[in-house]
C-alpha cells in the first residue's frame, strides 16, 4: 500500500507562521485552492513540507478530509446546543469540537499539533463554501489566539478595518497583528497604522457616531471571530489594550441617511 500523499499550505508563508493546512493530494481542487489562497496560504514544496518543525509550541497543521458516514450524519443536524445559529461549539471526549451545519466537523485539541476538520460530501458546492471559509477562519482565529492576533469579520478599505456581522461579509476577515505591525485581509496585507480605525458596518447610525476607548475595547474583546467556552486569550486583551490606545472606531452611517444628506 502506497503512503498517503499530502499537499501543505502555508498561513502567510513570508511572515513565517506555523500554522499549516493539509490534503490529501487527490482530495485538492481549484475551488480549495483559491479559497486557501484568498485566506492567504501557499502551497508548500516536498522539501519545505519536510522542514515544518512539529517541535514548536504553537505549530498548528489541520488535516482535511471527507467525512465519513458517522460524522456526515452529526454535520447534518446536531442535537447540541445551537448556541451561534449553524454554527455549535462542544466537547467531546475532553476535546473541544466546532460544527457548522451541513459543512463540516472540526476537532480542537488543546496542546495538540495535529487538528482535524472532516467535510461533508457536498462540500464543493458553491453556496457551501463560504461555509468552509467560515470554518478556515474560525481555525486561523484560534490557532493564533495565542500569538495575539485578533480576528474579525469584515475587510480593508482605505487602511481602515470595516467590521461587519459574519452574514454581512459572506465569511471574510480581518486578522491584525500587533506584533509583527500588520493587517491581513482578503486584498492582502496592509502595514498596521499608527491610528488604527475600524468602521463598525454591523450596526449603521443615522449620523456619524464616535465610539469612547471603552466601548471600542468592549467591542473588539466580544466581537472576535473566536469561539471559546472560555473568553478571549491573555495575549488577545493585551493586543486590545495596547492597540486602543491609538484606535478609533465609529459606527457607519447608513445610505439612506446619506441620501438625506
Amino acid at each position: 500500500m502506497e503512503p498517503v500523499k499530502w499537499n501543505y499550505f502555508q498561513f502567510r508563508k513570508t511572515h513565517q507562521y506555523p500554522i499549516y493546512i493539509r490534503f490529501k493530494a487527490e482530495d485538492v481542487n481549484t475551488k480549495y485552492t483559491h479559497l486557501l489562497n484568498e485566506l492567504g496560504f501557499t502551497l508548500l514544496t516536498e522539501l519545505e513540507t519536510k522542514k515544518i518543525s512539529l517541535e514548536k509550541m504553537n505549530t498548528r497543521i489541520l488535516t482535511v478530509q471527507p467525512a465519513s458516514a458517522r460524522i456526515q450524519q452529526q454535520i447534518n443536524g446536531s442535537d447540541l446546543l445551537d448556541k451561534y445559529g449553524m454554527e455549535s461549539l462542544s466537547v467531546q471526549l475532553g476535546t473541544l469540537v466546532y460544527t457548522l451545519r451541513k459543512v463540516g466537523l472540526m476537532g480542537l485539541p488543546h496542546g495538540k499539533t495535529i487538528w482535524d476538520l472532516a467535510l461533508h460530501s457536498e462540500i464543493i458546492h458553491t453556496d457551501k463554501m463560504v461555509g468552509l471559509r467560515i470554518m478556515l477562519v474560525r481555525f486561523l482565529s484560534q490557532a493564533l489566539s495565542y500569538e495575539g492576533v485578533l480576528s474579525y469579520w469584515g475587510t480593508v478599505k482605505d487602511d481602515a478595518i470595516i467590521a461587519m456581522k459574519q452574514s454581512q461579509s459572506f465569511g471574510e476577515a480581518v486578522f491584525i497583528d500587533p506584533s509583527k505591525k500588520i493587517i491581513f485581509s482578503n486584498g492582502g496585507e496592509v502595514k498596521l497604522p499608527q491610528h488604527l480605525k475600524i468602521i463598525r458596518k454591523d450596526k449603521e447610525m443615522k449620523a456619524l457616531t464616535n465610539m469612547t476607548r471603552e466601548d471600542l475595547i468592549g467591542f473588539m474583546s466580544v466581537s472576535t471571530c473566536l469561539l471559546s467556552f472560555t473568553g478571549i486569550t491573555n495575549a488577545m486583551k493585551k493586543s486590545i489594550l495596547d492597540l486602543s490606545l491609538n484606535a478609533s472606531g465609529s459606527f457607519a452611517v447608513t445610505e439612506a441617511s446619506e441620501i438625506n444628506l
